[in-house]
């Protein structure tokens, strides 16, 4: 049996400035080195303020409001007319537009789900013919130890047209592309990153949470499997055993894992305290995902941003959900 250690190269750590300007090195999902933990101590209120907040809701809203707060965002735009799918006996969730303006006076609209919570499409206002067109997504992903938030480019349009009183009915043509992460911040703990310091890791992340989704959509398929799910999780029970099967119990491992596992030349890699079975990585994923794999980034993406691959994973079944919505105004 042979065993081997990885370093993770690039990919499992962030790097922030401490103030006495050196640099401190926190390993992202796993215990802070010595001199992380003091700088923990340093600002444990702030850090159980937001423990506390977070496990007493749970509430993907409250984290994205309070940020906006403390940071003067919420101030800075306002909601002009709302709209919302409470009429719609058909739609489960609830689904909201709302017309708005910003503190320049340029106004756009924001569309939102309540089974996505961390999601929301802004674009232009509609014009006479009710057409209008996405520019961005605004997407909070949360984890038990602080969230990523970003914003990125979409090209793409829809229409608002007009109904009967004060209903209107929302429709794409089609999903629209998702382009650049834009800007960004990322919380872990007590630390934060913004701007350039937080784009490159949030850039990094979706080409590996990409790569991802992307086999997840052609296993499915290859297989006569349905791609859609109903909710995050029953997403992650169907994807956990087959992407980590060394985390769940035998029971709920593949078939196949247990041949592999207890074959002669079984190969091995401990990375983060975890030992991962490299025959099972080629034998399942492409050549791509077997360093991420391996190395155990591909857990830490899981681990510290499942909504968002959930929500890159499911994307045309989002837009999907907003099709032919009758809206009606209550603002």
């Amino acid at each position: 049996m042979k065993m081997k250690k990885t370093s993770h190269k690039g990919t499992s750590n962030l790097w922030f400035a401490n103030t006495k300007g050196t640099k401190e090195k926190i390993r992202i999902n796993n215990t802070p080195c010595p001199s992380c933990l003091s700088a923990s101590v340093r600002n444990n209120w702030n850090y159980l303020f937001f423990l506390f907040a977070f496990l007493l809701t749970g509430c993907t809203s409250l984290i994205q409001k309070g940020g906006e707060v403390l940071e003067g965002s919420a101030f800075a735009e306002k909601t002009t007319a709302i709209y919302n799918s409470s009429g719609d006996k058909e739609k489960e969730a609830k689904i909201e537009l709302k017309e708005m303006q910003s503190k320049d006076g340029e106004g756009f609209i924001e569309i939102t789900s309540s089974k996505w919570p961390g999601l929301a499409l802004r674009g232009s206002v509609p014009g006479t013919d009710g057409s209008f067109h996405l520019t961005e997504a605004h997407i909070l992903s949360t984890h038990v130890f602080g969230w990523n938030e970003f914003s990125y480019e979409l090209l793409g349009s829809g229409i608002f047209s007009s109904g009967q009183g004060a209903s209107s009915v929302l429709h794409f043509e089609k999903a629209p592309e998702r382009v650049q992460i834009l800007s960004g911040k990322i919380r872990f703990k007590s630390r934060r990153l913004t701007g350039n310091a937080a784009l490159a890791p949030l850039r990094n992340r979706r080409e590996r949470i990409l790569a991802l989704t992307g086999w997840m959509a052609e296993w499915q398929e290859s297989n006569g499997n349905s791609n859609n799910f109903d909710n995050q999780e029953e997403f992650e029970e169907y994807w956990k055993s087959l992407l980590f099967p060394e985390l769940v119990s035998a029971k709920k491992q593949p078939q196949n894992y247990s041949s592999i596992k207890n074959a002669g030349n079984a190969e091995w890699n401990w990375a983060d305290g975890i030992k991962w079975n490299l025959a099972y990585t080629k034998s399942l994923f492409p050549e791509a995902l077997w360093e991420l794999r391996n190395s155990g980034a591909l857990l830490r993406d899981w681990e510290e941003a499942l909504p968002w691959i959930f929500m890159e994973y499911s994307w045309d079944t989002i837009i999907g959900s907003f099709n032919n919505t009758v809206l009606h105004r209550i603002k």
